[in-house]
């Protein structure tokens, strides 16, 4: 089972993905960001852990509702994680795996736009959903039970990482 540091300490493009196919059946480019993210290692499990949250270390934009996440782990000073990771890189299951991402159950029949979860953080509050942006290439984190569920812009939401490293190296023990 991959760890968070396999991830983290794995150059891109050590997978040989198919990318013009998954981006043939998704229908759009994939940023290069994506691509940086899930070209590093294969797991049978998701990578799931335990880190240290500071919210203001975590954030770094919040887009639409500032400071949100500043009481938002009740004053613990870790919460749970857990990011989704390829299980194998055969082209059918990784065209899936990103339709999944993009489009799956999570979205509720919303539209989105091109944003794919990644994964959750569990916190006091409740689950947040980790999210990237494919149209600024950013990572991103958003509150989806706020209410808004159907606007993904109407939830409290903000930036995490504008790259992969950037974004993996938030996960600290």
């Amino acid at each position: 089972m991959a760890k968070i540091d396999d991830w983290k300490n794995t150059a891109p493009n050590t997978l040989n993905i198919d990318w013009s196919a998954v981006e043939k059946e998704l229908g759009f480019a994939v940023h290069d960001s994506l691509k940086d993210f899930y070209s590093r290692i294969t797991s049978s499990k998701d990578v799931k852990g335990e880190m240290k949250f500071d919210p203001k270390a975590f954030v770094k934009e919040y887009v639409n509702r500032e400071d949100w996440l500043e009481d938002s782990n009740g004053g613990f000073p870790s919460c749970e994680f857990e990011l989704w990771v390829l299980e194998k890189t055969d082209t059918e299951y990784v065209c899936r795996f990103f339709k999944d991402a993009f489009f799956g159950d999570w979205t509720g029949g919303n539209d989105f736009g091109r944003h794919a979860l990644l994964g959750q953080l569990f916190l006091n509050i409740g689950q947040l959903y980790m999210t990237f942006n494919n149209d600024t290439g950013r990572f991103e984190w958003v509150d989806i039970e706020y209410g808004y569920y159907d606007v993904y812009e109407e939830n409290p939401y903000g930036i995490i990482a504008d790259g992969a490293q950037e974004f993996l190296d938030k996960f600290k023990k």
